[in-house]
């Protein structure tokens, strides 16, 4: 029997993923809500006898998942923490994953899980890489090594360009969010991208040695409620080159990463990030055509005490749309399956070694990930 899927929100997240399952599921029908038409026409072209398009802003108007098998939600930034689609899942009875990588965003999803149960479907946060792929590969070690009794998660990126709005909202925003950690048993919270939580990591090429910084990233919120028993769970992230962590903290602080601030100009009221976005966007197609080499890693480290055991890297030559993209393919195909439980949760609720079987197969199938999971024992 074919499926049905709804997918909210076709920028280059959405868009990558939906590119994915259109290959994988060709007898799969596809409804697909934005609130630009731009990017509507774009998700229209990757199929278009099998896709049909709805102008919506569901921030605005709700959304209806009526006769939905999945909903998968890409709409951004989550730190504004709506839950609009996930209850129009949820009352549809259709599974639910979304791209969530705000620590308030995955919070609201999980406070819905009793009526995820009472309507027995799963509705899973942070699919994608990081969250996502992360914690299936946190799952991973934790079942192969007995000894490990902390992970924490290292993110690196290198883009080609600004990227949409929603992703640079969700950048700055984690230079002012509270970032969660867990640490003997409760959770503390740290700032994000600040000088004094850098450590320097050896990493896999072709990075190197790095700096990364406490982020607000929620892979200790879930990873924390699947393994209580954990002494930690941490991810830090760092952007590539290193000059732009410092950049990003300090726009994130002077007033970019508020989501809350608005200034007029002229006769219109404008968040200033929309400013520095557009201004980004300009620099980009106003500078000399080159090659700007992208890369997206995850390293996952199990530990022991403080020490490392283990350490799982993946690498893509990719702007990190594709990983994310083919995160959260995984993860549908992974519900489109049955078998995951009822109830609000993390990726962690999805079997890892069926999430790490559908993330390798994409993988060959996009031409990404070339190196695969590459084990680094210390």
């Amino acid at each position: 029997m074919s499926k049905a899927i709804l997918l909210i929100g076709a920028g280059h997240m959405g868009r990558s993923s939906l590119g994915m399952l259109a290959r994988q599921l060709p007898d799969a029908r596809f409804r697909i809500v934005d609130r630009s038409p731009e990017n509507l026409a774009l998700a229209l072209a990757v199929a278009p006898d099998r896709i049909e398009g709805e102008l919506r802003d569901i921030s605005q108007n709700g959304v209806d998942a009526a006769g939905m098998d999945l909903v998968l939600n890409f709409a951004g930034p989550f730190f504004l923490g709506s839950d609009a689609a996930a209850r129009a899942a949820i009352s549809a009875g259709a599974a639910y994953v979304d791209v969530c990588d705000d620590a308030e965003g995955t919070q609201t999803i999980l406070d819905l899980h009793q009526a995820a149960c009472e309507r027995k479907v799963p509705v899973i946060t942070g699919g994608g890489n990081s969250p996502g792929i992360s914690n299936w590969l946190a799952c991973d070690i934790l079942q192969s090594n007995s000894n490990v009794d902390g992970i924490q998660i290292v993110w690196i990126t290198r883009e080609r360009d600004p990227g949409g709005l929603a992703v640079l909202r969700h950048m700055l925003h984690m230079t002012v969010a509270p970032c969660p950690i867990w640490r003997g048993g409760r959770m503390e919270y740290s700032k994000g991208f600040q000088p004094e939580t850098a450590m320097s990591f050896d990493v896999q090429p072709p990075f190197g040695r790095i700096e990364a910084y406490d982020t607000a990233h929620p892979e200790p919120l879930t990873l924390a409620r699947h393994r209580p028993d954990l002494k930690l769970v941490q991810c830090k992230g760092s952007l590539y080159p290193g000059w732009a962590n410092q950049a990003f903290s300090t726009l994130g602080r002077i007033g970019f990463g508020h989501d809350d601030l608005t200034v007029t100009v002229g006769d219109q009221t404008i968040q200033p990030i929309e400013v520095l976005w557009k201004l980004l966007w300009a620099r980009h197609n106003a500078s000399p055509p080159r090659e700007r080499p992208a890369f997206t890693q995850i390293n996952v480290i199990g530990l022991q005490g403080d020490s490392p055991v283990v350490m799982h890297t993946i690498t893509d030559e990719s702007e990190m749309s594709r990983g994310t993209g083919i995160g959260m393919a995984a993860a549908a195909l992974a519900l489109l399956e049955g078998n995951v439980p009822p109830g609000a949760n993390g990726v962690e609720a999805i079997p890892f070694e069926r999430g790490l079987k559908h993330f390798r197969a994409l993988s060959v199938a996009e031409g990404a990930f070339a190196d695969g999971i590459v084990v680094t024992r210390f």
